[in-house]
This record gives structure tokens, sequence and C-alpha cells, in this order.
């Protein structure tokens, strides 16, 4: 078993470390654990890599909200940011392997490999990922894993 909120803590440093320098604040809501089924590293790394993306697409002095959250069988884990979300013309492209958007001020691009890889990760562990525009801008990421403590 992976206990989520130990996960979620390590990443939301890491994340905090990278987003210093820019100013950028990197907070966790983890009012209750999960647990789920799984490897841990896979999931540490898909936890990374929407971090990543979050940093990526904030402005200098923003902040990203991790958020672990328990709906029905499944543990949420949402990571939202305050950039400038997606383009409607991107919406259906993010989770294609080698498809990437430039960020914001360098208009530098990744690989594209991040959310494909997210998305495998996901599936592989019986969830889902999820990415849209938010309420009142930015992007919010959800990361649904089936639970480990429910029948």
């Amino acid at each position: 078993p992976v206990a989520l909120r130990s996960l979620l803590e390590e990443r939301v440093a890491s994340a905090q470390a990278a987003g210093a320098p820019r100013g950028i604040t990197v907070t966790l809501d983890a009012a209750h654990d999960a647990s789920v089924d799984g490897d841990a590293l896979l999931l540490q790394r898909a936890v990374g890599n929407l971090l990543d993306n979050a940093l990526d697409f904030s402005p200098s002095g923003g902040a990203v909200e991790v958020t672990l959250t328990q709906r029905h069988r499944f543990a949420d884990i949402s990571v939202r940011d305050h950039g400038p979300g997606i383009p409607d013309y991107a919406d259906q492209k993010v989770f294609e392997k080698f498809y990437s958007l430039a960020r914001p001020g360098s208009q530098r691009k990744s690989t594209g490999l991040g959310l494909p890889f997210v998305r495998e990760i996901a599936e592989l562990h019986g969830g889902r990922v999820t990415l849209r525009n938010a309420e009142g801008g930015g992007a919010l990421a959800v990361l649904s894993l089936p639970r480990r403590d429910v029948g």
C-alpha cells in the first residue's frame, strides 16, 4: 500500500524548493490520508510531473495548491495553478505524446511526455487523470486513484 499524504508531503517539499527562486508558493491540504495499491515510485513520478507542469505555467510570485480528498472509492489528488490555463485549441491534445505548449515567459517547450506518462500511470493503477481550466483562471489537474481502504 502507498500512503498518499506522505507521498504528497515529499513531492510538495521538492516543488516548494523548485518554486522558491521564482517566489512561487506550493501548499498542501491533506486533512485525511488515503492509501492505494500500487507502485510508489510511479505514483511519485506522476505527482511530480503534475507539479512540474504547475510550476512551469505559474507566474512569478504565484501559487500552486495541492489537495488530497476522498470521493466514494477514490482518492483525488488535485494540483491547481494560477497560470494562463489551457487554450481551447489544446484542450483535447494535452495528453497526446510529444504535444507541448510553450511555457509563459520563456516560450520553451517540454518533451510532451509528462502528461501522457501521468495518464498511463493512472490507468495502470485503475484510475484516471483529468486536466481542465480552473474557475477563476489557471489549470486544475486531478489524479483519481482507487482507494485501498474501501471494499
